[in-house]
């Protein structure tokens, strides 16, 4: 067997490099990947020399070290409604098929190499699967809702507030990778008049939560409501919101909580939120 015939036959893994800063995102693809896909499919390399496939979110990272016989793919993360100057070819992936198009992705970049192997799926369903530690804080006071959080979130590092000041008091002290937080909390005594307190009353502090979270420097923001589109006014103009804003250094999206087993679907939540899924 000649050198060029053993070379062509051997099977290795996709060399990927992920060109974007330290973070949810791309601790995520790196826990989920290999839950969704097959994990001898790739490897991580850390220069542009060594890669099959770059993975970026930033054109200005791959700007040193940019190789035409290299693949490419941009993942939006801002919801730009224009995308930068890409290379030719490159891959553009997006919203809720962004754990499917990489596995895509991989695969494609696999069989132009020649690395062909019969175990690497070709995805064609949405998979909704996180899996790591991400430290969360979740701002609900709803029972419910709570308990939905524990068991849909298990797999992160949680911390609970049911209310504004207790938010606000953590928000101040503690540093997470994301904040997800109802859209409306009881009314909080603190500063009122007892004629101006109404206790039970429901108060969209959610949105002050949302811009004190992306002052303290949280990745991820997430406003969760499951308030109805015709049953309240402030969350039926939700529905002109539906993309990230970038807040300071943060990534925020408003949304409306799918519904599971009468409760609000976390899990779901922190997909849409980090996978960017605005629509």
């Amino acid at each position: 067997m000649s050198q060029t015939e053993a070379t062509t036959s051997t099977k290795r893994p996709v060399r990927i490099q992920l060109a974007m800063e330290d973070g949810p995102l791309p601790r995520v693809i790196k826990q989920v990947l290999p839950i969704a896909g097959n994990k001898d499919s790739h490897i991580y390399v850390e220069s542009t020399g060594e890669a099959d496939l770059v993975i970026f979110t930033d054109i200005r990272a791959i700007e040193e070290g940019y190789d035409t016989k290299k693949q490419y793919a941009y993942i939006d993360t801002a919801s730009k409604r224009e995308e930068p100057n890409l290379p030719e070819g490159c891959q553009v992936i997006s919203g809720s098929t962004l754990l499917v198009s990489l596995i895509n992705t991989i695969t494609a970049t696999r069989d132009s190499l020649g690395l062909i192997d019969e175990d690497v799926p070709t995805c064609k369903t949405d998979i909704v699967l996180l899996a790591g530690a991400l430290s969360i804080l979740v701002i609900e006071d709803t029972p419910k809702h709570i308990d939905s959080a524990r068991s849909g979130l298990a797999d992160h590092k949680l911390t609970f507030a049911t209310g504004y000041q207790a938010a606000m008091s953590i928000l101040e002290s503690e540093k997470f990778d994301v904040v997800l937080t109802d859209l409306k909390l009881p009314m909080s005594s603190r500063t009122l008049s007892d004629q101006a307190f109404k206790i039970g009353e429901l108060v969209p502090y959610g949105l002050l939560l949302m811009i004190e979270a992306a002052k303290q420097g949280t990745e991820f923001v997430g406003v969760v409501t499951d308030l109805g589109h015709h049953d309240d006014p402030f969350s039926a103009a939700f529905d002109h919101f539906g993309y990230m804003i970038d807040m300071w250094d943060s990534k925020v999206l408003m949304m409306h909580a799918q519904i599971t087993d009468g409760a609000k679907d976390w899990k779901y939540a922190l997909y849409q939120l980090v996978s960017n899924n605005g629509s």
